[in-house]
């Protein structure tokens, strides 16, 4: 052999151990299919003994209904130096979804046989359904359905490898037939085998099939599983290398069950096992001349030789030419005993290493050295000059594979907990710093299976507990369920899955697996788009991320955040091993919600404390909770229901609709220095999510002076689309006040009473933004104040047409908006005093004007109920008048607390809200508040003029279980100096 051909060599067979790195550890690799496991122990005693657990594979059935003995079997040939093997039988008919109860059983069956099992066992996953003829599933005597079988596979392979990561699961033999391993492929099976598994036939008709499995799953183990075993057991030596040639990576045998192997018939399995073992790779150029059939294997470590030939029948001698002159020490394994014996006589010739066998054996087991690079001149160096390094990247699909297997072993060893589970559920309208705080908390019972009931025993409104025997019964908005979740195993393909990189989270470093439907859901149907971080170690979820895509209703957008903590049964900090319970102990999350038309947006925090696992009583202490008067939720497959008491058996059961229309009593006072007296405020206030079995939402507030009236319908035909309208009408007058140059003008007051009609549509824009589009039509009127000057012309009374667009995007608790309106009068004149510019020099433009804004704001919710929220703004337009500016009263455009209604206007404003929230002794929620805005107005004499005020808002409960709502504000800079108040009492009838 020349030497750039020897380095060629070398080079390509280092190569190929580092392709196959996933083979099993030997070439050729062989093993026997055995109806007796302890007979079989008992053989492989006999001398020679085998070292620990070489790759001899030994295999049998294991009926799953009656497997009391498959663990210590494996346990008995491990002890006796082989691998074992177990055919796990499952019998579940087809299809499988129709028989879940009873693939569970089996499911369940199989992960206890493997927990007892020896290390290094492997499962190979049969399917015979009881429907169905006897023979393996996927022989062609048994054509199986490749979908139902790849899905079968998927789901005991993470059973399996729940149990023991280093499980490796094979499937039954698959058919010789394109069709079905391409449809088998097709259900991304690739992540979740370990080998390929086919029955015996002609290598012709093998060969398109392993080169189509190659194409597919390049590097997969393939098993030639059933390969008759020869009369000559020596000749499981040639089948096993002829086999190997053919593709296959293991050959195992099957023996006829009426006369099982002793140990003379396994010891050619035996010399096969430790010669061949570790990083071999068949070489072709190097198998000798002059035998039938030969086959040579070089071993990646020392480039030393294995040879297996076939002697001529006959034949006394045996005459081999190596074409390799490098190679020494050529020794032949003993056919009797085993050993290996050096042979002489060996001759370096022009065509390579001549050896001649005298008496050879019909098979015949050779070992070949070959030279070091210090023997060969001028290869000094060589080592260095031909490594080949490959660090092995962990694809996606063996990521979620064991992220499966460890979320089934958590699954099969959590039955039930209890813990107490506290749900904030915080409500933001608009981009202000104003919100509403709903707290649930109770005892929370999750059973495996079957979800949650969740008794809500305390309510707390902003901090202040709920003192009524009853809690309101609260519409329970939520969205649909998914129509099939992420990182599980499916019949369909709804995911695809991406590797994004790695990160470290709560000090575990993980893999960042991204997760995105393959295609936009059906109609009525939602999926989820998000990530999950996999602990590299253990290969568990330490945090996920998952936004539902595909919503419809007054539900805009949904997405949630769960961390993972591992905890003790006692509910104490855990390891993070898979010994602990990796449990959701926080979960953040935000929906928007379309409601009359508007974003509210919901921010959601549920913790899980004094978590109690797996514990006696546990059934004891929900049914108790089930019997008494406590308000109850329980996770349904449409989500979450009320658990009632049923009227005739006092049994809890669901309510599978919520009350859908609820009223309120509204009652309070409003005053400020505009107003000649408080106003008071007292009515009814009916709402329905769902009007008539419309779909449609209606609000109407009546209060004898007030009438406000909403209808809105969140998905117009069926659409991403809402719309609706808006009624609105005040029957008193405010005052309207002016400044000039700082100084308040009485003569200049007058008053005016406002109406209007709105038509709304709005659509969301992604899943944290949306668009909406108005139409307005306002009235207004005008009259004489008290001190109005005789001199002073009024404004006409008009309507006036409203364009507005309103951008809005909310995510992780910050919320934006932007918008800008264009307004037309429909008759405008010139009014005011004589000697004014509104008078005198009336501007005509004034009749259209624009207005545009922006403001961003960001809550921050605290422990013990405490809050601390920032919101920065932004006013302007254009064609701006006394009438169109913006004000900065309680019910204004821009709130400034203590700042009358009609007193203070600018035709551009900048500035920031701050609030700090915070609950005392559980009665009385206190928020304070600061405003600082920088207003400009020309005519006031207003050049970014800082007008500041501070308020005070408190929620406690009052009489009759009513929720009382203060709101105080005083002006401390800037032209007004006011006060201004404001309390509500509010109402809610069950």
């Amino acid at each position: 052999m020349t030497r750039p051909f020897s380095l060629l060599l070398i080079g390509a067979v280092l190569l190929a151990n580092a392709i196959e790195a996933q083979a099993p550890p030997c070439k050729p690799c062989g093993g026997v299919h055995v109806t007796d496991p302890t007979a079989a122990a008992q053989a492989l005693n006999g001398a020679p003994r085998l070292e620990d657990q070489v790759p001899l594979y030994v295999a049998w059935s294991v009926e799953l209904a009656q497997a009391t003995s498959a663990a210590s079997n494996t346990t008995e040939i491990v002890n006796a130096g082989a691998v074992p093997w177990l055919r796990l039988r499952f019998r579940t008919p087809s299809p499988i979804l129709e028989h879940a109860d009873r693939f569970a059983e089996e499911l369940a069956a199989a992960t206890e046989i493997a927990q007892g099992t020896a290390p290094r066992t492997h499962f190979q996953v049969i399917w015979q359904p009881e429907s169905k003829s006897s023979s393996d599933a996927g022989t062609n005597a048994s054509p199986l359905s490749a979908e139902q079988y790849a899905y079968l596979f998927k789901r005991v392979s993470v059973a399996l490898t729940g149990v023991n990561a280093e499980s490796r699961v094979i499937t039954a033999p698959l058919p010789s037939d394109l069709s079905f391993l391409e449809t088998f492929y097709g259900e991304e099976t690739a992540a979740y085998l370990d080998g390929l598994a086919f029955g015996p036939t002609s290598p012709a008709r093998l060969a398109p099939i392993l080169s189509r499995a190659s194409e597919l799953d390049p590097g997969r183990p393939i098993v030639l599983d059933g390969a008759p075993w020869p009369q000559d057991p020596w000749l499981v030596l040639s089948d096993a290398a002829r086999w190997t040639e053919a593709g296959a990576s293991l050959v195992l045998f099957s023996v006829d069950p009426s006369t099982p192997l002793d140990n003379e018939d396994f010891l050619p399995l035996k010399i096969l096992a430790r010669e061949f073992q570790g990083d071999l790779s068949l070489d072709p150029h190097s198998k000798p001349s002059g035998a039938t059939e030969a086959w040579s294997f070089v071993r990646g470590e020392d480039l030393s030789l294995r040879i297996i030939a076939r002697s001529p029948p006959g034949a006394d001698n045996l005459d081999l030419i190596f074409p390799d002159n490098q190679l020494k020490r050529p020794r032949r394994i003993d056919s009797i005993s085993g050993e290996a014996e050096d042979l002489f006589g060996q001759k370096r010739t022009e065509e390579g290493l001549a050896l001649n066998l005298s008496s050879p054996s019909e098979v015949v087991l050779l070992t070949l050295d070959r030279m070091s690079a210090e023997e060969i001149e001028g290869l000094q160096g060589l080592e260095e000059r031909l490594t080949v390094a490959d660090e092995r990247q962990i694809p996606v699909e063996e990521i979620l594979r064991r992220l499966q297997g460890f979320d089934d072993a958590q699954a099969r060893r959590l039955q039930h907990y209890r813990a107490l589970n506290t749900t904030h559920m915080r409500f933001q309208f608009g981009t202000g710093v104003q919100g509403l705080e709903a707290t649930f908390e109770g005892d929370f019972f999750f059973r495996q299976g079957q979800g949650f009931d969740w008794a809500w025993q305390t309510f707390f409104v902003n901090g202040v507990r709920w003192r009524g025997k009853k809690l309101p019964e609260i519409p329970l908005v939520q969205p649909e369920k998914a129509a099939a979740l992420p990182l599980e195993i499916h019949f369909s393909k709804e995911y695809s899955y991406r590797l994004r990189g790695t990160e470290v989270v709560d000090g575990r470093d993980c893999w960042i697996v991204d997760f995105n439907p393959n295609a936009d859901p059906l109609p009525g149907k939602t999926l989820h788009r998000g990530s999950v971080w996999v602990d590299r170690e253990h290969f568990g979820r330490v945090r996920t991320r998952a936004l539902q895509v595909g919503l419809e209703g007054e539900v805009l957008s949904n997405e949630e955040t769960f961390y993972f903590s591992p905890v003790t049964p006692t509910g104490e900090p855990g390891p993070w091993t898979p010994d602990s319970f990796w449990l959701p102990t926080r979960v953040v999350g935000q929906q928007l919600l379309s409601v009359l038309n508007a974003t509210t947006v919901v921010e959601k925090e549920t913790l899980l404390t004094a978590i109690d696992i797996n514990s006696d009583g546990f059934e004891e202490q929900r049914q108790a909770v089930l019997d008494s008067e406590t308000t109850m939720v329980r996770d349904t497959d449409k989500g979450m229901r009320y658990l009632v008491k049923d009227k005739e058996s006092g049994e809890r059961v669901v309510q599978e609709e919520f009350r859908k229309n609820r009223a309120f009593a509204l009652a309070g006072v409003f005053w400020d220095e505009s107003l000649d007296f408080p106003l008071p405020l007292a009515g009814i206030d009916y709402f329905s999510f769902d009007f008539k079995g419309t779909g449609k939402q209606v609000n109407i507030f009546f209060a004898g002076v007030l009438l406000i009236g909403n209808i809105a319908d969140p998905d117009v035909f069926g659409s991403k689309w809402d719309a609706g309208a808006n009624l609105f009408a005040f029957a008193i007058s405010s005052g309207n006040t002016v400044f000039r140059d700082g100084r308040e003008s009485f003569a200049e007051e007058i008053d005016s009473r406002p109406a209007s009609f709105s038509l709304f549509l709005g659509r969301p824009l992604g899943s944290y933004g949306k668009l909406d589009l108005t139409y307005s039509l306002r009235r207004t009127d005008f009259s004489t104040a008290d001190e109005t000057d005789d001199t002073f012309a009024l404004p006409t009374d008009h309507f006036t047409h409203v364009a507005q667009m309103e951008l809005k995007y909310n995510r992780s608790g910050f919320r934006f908006v932007a918008e800008g309106s264009h307004h037309m009068r429909s008759d405008w004149e010139a009014w005011g005093l004589p000697g004014t510019p509104e008078r005198d020099s009336f501007n005509e433009d004034t009749k259209e004007y624009d207005r545009w804004g922006a403001a961003i704001a960001k809550t921050w919710w605290l422990p013990k109920f405490q809050k601390v929220g920032v919101e920065l703004e932004y006013k302007d337009g254009r064609n701006l008048d006394r009438f169109s500016k913006y004000e900065f009263g309680i019910f204004s455009d821009i709130r400034v607390h203590g700042y009358q209604q009609d007193r203070v206007r600018a035709d551009r404003a900048w500035g920031a809200h701050l609030s700090y929230g915070f609950e005392v002794g559980e009665l009385l929620r206190l928020q304070l508040v600061g405003d600082g805005i920088f207003a400009t107005d020309a005519e006031a004499g207003l050049e970014d003029e800082f007008l500041g005020g501070i308020g005070l808002e408190g929620t406690f409960l009052g009489p009759w279980q009513t929720i009382v709502r203060m709101d105080l504000g005083a002006a401390v800079a800037g032209p007004d100096d006011g006060f201004a108040a404001m309390l509500t009492f509010l109402k809610l009838f069950r």
